[in-house]
């Protein structure tokens, strides 16, 4: 991946913009910014920026995932892991924890800032094949103001607030306006700005010859654009995702439900059949492991968005693989193994234990001796194909993490079954639509977000190809004929919303654990519910029966979800 970590902005990272541990933005003469007035007026100069922009990601994968994964429910600590990770386990961290990156979050939006300002959108040509003007540099902007829109959110989620600006330190004699804001606050000012650039992603503002993508495609870059053995595209985040997510947070499932539709639909996503793991069904042994190749194949259609790494330039490797296997300091939890272990597995309509997505492609356990005695340890499999031309890379979005979050956002609007018998049990598709047409059409009400083949319209026939998630790991199409996997009798609407939104938090740790979203989506689901004892509940579950009621009783108060800050807000 040499070009795309030597794609380096023009300028100082902000993370050296301070040199107290108090206050990044505490600035001296000799730390901010300096630059020659340049200008991003043409593709090549654009494009070099935004893959610079895109390298700070480097230094922010792997704590992503383990921030995101060591505070919830599904990953743990070992008898090898450092005083840090237990801390970071226990919410015991402190300000000079080394796994902290909230310096190079900063880092990283401040030279989207830079990059934004100093980026010419009104730049105009006119394409061989069109007759009209086209705005060249649009796209990038919106990759930029998406990128930084996704770490501001980030930062927020794991720190509680965030010191806003939207324009780029680059002198201590002109002061940057600056705002304290919690996720309340944040929320809206971002889902303005990317509603704001929403927009240039359609045809009339994406010039084909360029390798943009034509039409409303997310992010905007063509499969044929390629950087050292990655399209260009799986580098980018798309606009609707992070809109999506935007949206979620901020409870507006409508917006999310069309968000998460456009982009599936734009995109031509489809949960496919391929990544299936099976049994042979009259030995009862495992015949086919198919689940991992979503991710050593990394085909566009099934790893949106990654993190790309090498092991060329030791500041941009990934140590990911190596804690999971050869330190051994983190480790899959009881509480997720439990959670695979839990499923039922369909064969004929008779259940058998255990979903093959766990120790056939997200762990498996190993014989050891451990301290004399022979012992069998889980361990994390899952990074081990997580790898591009023999790189690693870290997922940030994914078609099933997608699906996921559409499901998520229509069970809130009062669809429960679209959301588990449509996107977990058969797949949303019009046979699907139509086979099971009693039980669902009470719920197909005619919005645009459900039209998963309901018209004849554009290409909606590429959902045809459409399977159930929970398929993947427990029985394919057998499990279309499971009467066990259902959605049970409740007293209430309400209860059954809840029902089915716990169903998917399973499901998202069955099909995404240890990818890095599972604290935050807990925390997601806590607010909805207005409830932090869901989320301490969940957490504390994975520790020693001697512990679990001290840490749900630090995790009742929310400000205990929160990691240590170095920025000050101006309190007394």
């Amino acid at each position: 991946m040499k070009k795309y970590l030597r794609y380096i902005l023009p300028v100082c990272l902000a993370g050296s913009l301070c040199a107290s541990c108090t206050d990044f933005f505490e600035t001296d003469s000799a730390g901010v910014l300096k630059t020659e007035g340049q200008r991003y007026q043409d593709e090549t100069t654009a494009r070099a920026g935004l893959f610079g922009l895109l390298q700070g990601l480097q230094r922010i994968g792997d704590n992503y995932v383990i921030m995101g994964e060591l505070r919830g429910d599904l990953m743990d600590v070992t008898e090898n892991s450092s005083q840090e990770l237990r801390d970071i386990s226990r919410f015991e961290v402190d300000a000079e924890n080394s796994y902290l990156k909230e310096r190079e979050y900063y880092s990283l939006i401040n030279n989207c800032n830079y990059y934004i300002h100093r980026l010419d959108t009104t730049i105009s040509r006119r394409e061989d094949d069109n007759s009209y003007p086209v705005k060249i540099l649009r796209p990038y902007m919106a990759q930029a103001k998406t990128l930084r829109a996704w770490c501001y959110l980030q930062l927020c989620l794991d720190y509680g607030r965030v010191k806003y600006a939207d324009e780029p330190f680059l002198d201590v004699s002109r002061p940057v306006e600056m705002q304290a804001l919690d996720l309340d606050g944040l929320l809206p000012v971002l889902i303005r700005d990317l509603e704001g650039v929403l927009p240039w992603m359609v045809s009339d503002d994406t010039p084909v010859s360029s390798g943009w993508m034509q039409g409303n495609a997310d992010p905007g870059f063509a499969g044929s654009v390629q950087y050292e053995g990655y399209t260009a595209n799986q580098l980018m985040l798309p606009v609707r995702f992070v809109l999506g997510e935007l949206y979620m947070w901020n409870q507006d499932f409508q917006k999310a439900a069309q968000v998460y539709y456009d982009l599936i639909y734009w995109n031509q996503l489809y949960v496919s059949s391929s990544y299936v793991n099976s049994y042979n069904e009259t030995t009862l042994l495992p015949a086919g492991e198919n689940w991992t190749n979503q991710f050593s194949g990394f085909s566009y259609y099934d790893i949106l968005t990654a993190i790309p790494f090498t092991d060329e330039y030791t500041d941009n490797s990934s140590a990911l693989s190596k804690m999971f296997t050869t330190s051994y300091v983190l480790a899959p939890s009881q509480a997720l193994i439990d959670m695979f272990d839990d499923q039922s597995y369909s064969i004929n309509t008779k259940p058998v234990t255990g979903d093959l997505r766990g120790a056939y492609g997200t762990y498996y356990d190993k014989e050891e001796t451990v301290d004399g005695s022979e012992t069998e340890r889980p361990y994390v499999d899952k990074y081990n194909y997580m790898q591009k031309n023999e790189n690693a890379y870290v997922v940030l979005c994914r078609t099933a993490l997608v699906y996921l979050r559409y499901a998520e956002a229509v069970n809130r609007l009062g669809k429960p079954k679209l959301a588990f018998y449509g996107v977990l049990k058969y797949g949303l598709s019009k046979n699907t639509f139509e086979i099971y047409n009693d039980l669902l059409k009470d719920e197909l009400t005619g919005e645009p977000w459900i039209d998963f083949g309901l018209t004849s319209s554009g290409d909606i026939g590429m959902f045809d190809a459409n399977s159930g998630l929970h398929g993947r790991g427990c029985g394919s199409q057998n499990l279309e004929l499971d009467p066990t996997f259902v959605i049970e009798a409740c007293a209430s609407s309400a209860d059954t919303l809840l029902q089915v939104e716990d169903k998917l938090l399973t499901e998202y740790a069955l099909e995404t654990s240890l990818e890095g979203n599972r604290f935050h989506d807990l925390m997601r689901v806590a607010r909805y519910r207005n409830d932090p004892s869901w989320l301490a509940d969940k957490v504390a579950a994975k520790f020693p029966e001697g512990e679990r009621e001290a840490i749900r009783a630090k995790l009742l108060n929310r400000q205990n979800w929160y990691l240590p800050t170095t920025v000050e807000f101006g309190e007394k």
